[in-house]
């Protein structure tokens, strides 16, 4: 609660008042970038498809380096609080909130997939009927992101780090040991599934999954927030390459397990997006799969409450704010951030009753295509291309590449 009592106004809600050091920025990359999508969804995918699973993680690795390589300087600098606030200066204000809302979409998208995970988790775990696995769902993010804006989740990704280290080392090496390790484990998948093949699905979707994750993350604003957020150009960048080493090992550990599944549980009870939680009944004594289970939630939680922020700081500083002027006082921007945060979690629970029926690593694939077609090629534009940003045919390309994007994916 510290850090709730310190949140006064609304850039200490949105940019903790550009005071993070490099590990403050790299828990809330960690905090809000690794959730349900690197547990449960990778375990899922790589039950289902095998090493291919490992593409989310290894993206988010790769795109951290390259946020710290190339993009965090640049973006330190300016002194914004959002992406679209960022390109804004380059492209105009129309160009501003249409990208706002694109990135915003993207978010949203991943926010769903945080809520069938999660929904996944209490299902399993504590029997919940789908409603009150939602209600369950909302309640706790709504704790986690209204209270401490971005410094909450940075203290969150702390804790969701250690925990889900502890969690996945355990459960990977439960399943080698189970399995009879990791030659055993290949020896018994099905022969003709492709599981040990990282391009299963085809060279050019993984290439496209890939690229769509490293887009996607340096393109979205809750990551890029933590940049924003950092006390200096150097905490920024630190943060950003402590990220890059930490993030990919967790996805290996996720394939370990969905593998093992795989090999020993052809018709996996319950579906694979209960992978996960149903190896934590199998290996674990009941207390102690408990425990995994709600240390599972939390950083699914955390990740989702992040996202939110991210959604809910677009809506207020390229919305709400632009809207009413800026003359307003930071207690009415601090009211109107968390109001916005609200509207996101409620509008996003609605969406995951429509019954869209994608798998979790679908959904975020899509997500982070859509951030990245709306963001991605201004971004790099503005950093690297700065004296060719009048040429005429620029600013068509970059409103048309969201549009694109989901027009072949629907």
């Amino acid at each position: 609660m510290g850090k709730s009592r310190k949140v006064k106004t609304g850039q200490d809600f949105s940019l903790a008042g550009r005071s993070l050091t490099a590990t403050q920025v790299s828990w809330v990359i960690i905090g809000t970038l690794v959730g349900g999508v690197s547990t449960i969804g990778t375990v899922q995918t790589a039950y289902d498809h095998g090493i291919t699973a490992w593409i989310f993680t290894l993206g988010s690795g790769i795109s951290c380096f390259v946020l710290g390589c190339f993009f965090a300087v640049a973006l330190r600098r300016e002194q914004v609080a959002t992406v679209s606030e960022f390109l804004g200066r380059y492209f105009g204000e129309r160009f501003r909130y249409y990208t706002s809302f694109f990135n915003s979409l993207g978010m949203f998208i991943h926010i769903i997939a945080q809520y069938l995970a999660a929904m996944a988790i209490l299902e399993s775990v504590f029997g919940f009927s789908q409603g009150v696995s939602m209600g369950v769902t909302i309640i706790l993010m709504a704790v986690f992101v209204l209270s401490g804006g971005i410094a909450g989740a940075g203290a969150v990704g702390k804790i969701k780090f250690f925990m889900l280290y502890g969690i996945m080392i355990l459960s990977a090496g439960l399943a080698l040991y189970r399995g009879g390790g990791i030659g055993s484990i290949i020896d018994g998948l099905p022969a003709a599934g492709g599981y040990l093949d990282f391009f299963a699905p085809g060279v050019t979707p993984t290439l496209v999954d890939l690229g769509s994750m490293v887009a996607g993350v340096l393109s979205t604003q809750i990551y890029l927030q933590a940049i924003f957020s950092a006390k200096t150009v150097q905490q920024a960048r630190n943060g950003a390459f402590l990220s890059a080493m930490v993030i990919p090992p967790i996805g290996i550990l996720g394939v370990i397990i969905g593998l093992y599944l795989r090999a020993n549980f052809p018709q996996l009870e319950g579906g694979s997006a209960q992978a996960l939680p149903f190896f934590f009944k199998l290996a674990l004594p009941p207390a102690v799969a408990a425990f995994c289970s709600a240390g599972l939630l939390l950083v699914i939680l955390g990740t989702g409450s992040g996202l939110v922020l991210g959604v809910a700081t677009n809506l207020c500083l390229d919305g709400l704010q632009t809207i009413q002027g800026k003359d307003k006082n930071s207690t009415h921007s601090l009211a109107a951030a968390r109001f916005c945060a609200l509207a996101v979690l409620i509008s996003s629970a609605g969406f995951v009753f429509t019954g869209f029926d994608r798998a979790i690593l679908q959904w975020s694939y899509l997500s982070m295509g859509l951030r990245g077609a709306s963001v991605f090629v201004g971004l790099c534009a503005a950093i690297f291309m700065e004296n060719h940003l009048g040429s005429k045919g620029l600013r068509p390309i970059l409103y048309f590449l969201p549009i694109a994007y989901l027009a072949l994916n629907f």
